[in-house]
């Protein structure tokens, strides 16, 4: 279990620690924040840093939730990629910060330079294996023994980061076991843990649709892809019926405001597929520019099937 305690570290007491470089930062938005927060405000991950740094460098904190954090830059930043300025620790003070805290015994939470940062002390990693035994029914258990392990990290994922693990106080860059500390390993790099079935909370601008609009929309065309031809129904069968999504012309994000829609010319029905190409990049792709490339592709492999005889194995 960890503690809030006071750190014995000079980094613990300054935003800029000796030895620390100051590097540039890139710090990468996730997209703009909803509308309601104004056209200058970007939604940013790494609520628990960037809520705090940021708003140290000029930036106006708008919102904050448990998975994000909603910015506005100073009226003189420029545009994209935006770039900060801040310390962060070399590996081999990262290694050092490790040993030392290993030499108290004990784990700890708090703040190192301008990141947060925590340190467990010798976790158990035993294994217990379960199965039932076929035969009798019975549950049996089997205990595989592990070392018991360390682990510094500093910084958050998504801004900057690095980790730092080790087994009796022999310590490496990343989740590497002890016998692999001398390779050289980039202190920026951290590789998370690939971990689902979190709960989040995400607040997102929608934009109004017309049921009668997409009515019409597939009285005038039928249920059929613009772009391929398919009918769900021919594939699916009844339960295919009228699936079929419609395609906004030019995309109701782009307009920002309450418009009046025409159900031929704004609107045109894609499968899903082609739906997810035409939506492939930003701006879109035109609706006759993946048609012409399916055209393309068919062309293609039409050729090749007649331009390659047979293989006569006989």
């Amino acid at each position: 279990m960890t503690e809030a305690i006071e750190l014995d570290e000079p980094a613990a007491n300054s935003h800029s620690p000796n030895g620390w470089p100051i590097k540039a930062l890139e710090i990468a938005p996730s997209g703009k924040a909803p509308a309601k927060y104004g056209p200058r405000t970007y939604r940013f991950g790494a609520a628990l840093t960037l809520s705090v740094i940021l708003p140290r460098r000029g930036w106006r904190l708008v919102k904050k939730t448990k998975n994000y954090v909603y910015l506005e830059p100073p009226p003189s930043t420029s545009g994209l990629p935006f770039k900060i300025s801040i310390a962060v620790p070399t590996s081999e003070e990262c290694l050092a910060i490790a040993q030392r805290s290993y030499a108290r015994g004990s784990s700890w939470m708090g703040q190192l330079g301008e990141w947060p940062a925590w340190y467990f002390h010798e976790r158990n990693t035993d294994m217990q294996e379960i199965w039932r035994d076929p035969a009798s029914g019975q549950t049996v258990r089997r205990l595989h023994p592990g070392p018991l392990k360390s682990s510094l990290h500093i910084g958050e994922f998504g801004v900057w980061s690095v980790s730092v693990t080790g087994e009796a106080g022999a310590f490496a860059l990343g989740h590497l076991p002890p016998s692999l500390a001398t390779l050289s390993v980039d202190a920026t790099t951290f590789t998370p843990a690939l971990l689902e079935g979190g709960v989040k909370t995400v607040e997102l601008t929608t934009y109004e649709r017309s049921p009668e609009a997409r009515r019409l929309c597939l009285e005038h065309y039928g249920a059929v892809c613009q772009c391929c031809g398919m009918v769900y129904e021919d594939r699916y069968g009844p339960i295919g019926m009228e699936l079929i999504h419609v395609h906004h012309v030019v995309p109701l994000a782009a307009i920002g405001e309450t418009y009046q829609v025409d159900p031929v010319r704004d609107l045109v029905p894609l499968c899903a597929n082609c739906h997810h190409v035409v939506h492939a990049r930003n701006p879109p792709h035109s609706v006759a520019a993946v048609r012409e490339a399916i055209r393309g592709q068919t062309a293609c492999a039409s050729n090749s099937s007649i331009s390659s005889p047979p293989t006569n194995h006989g």
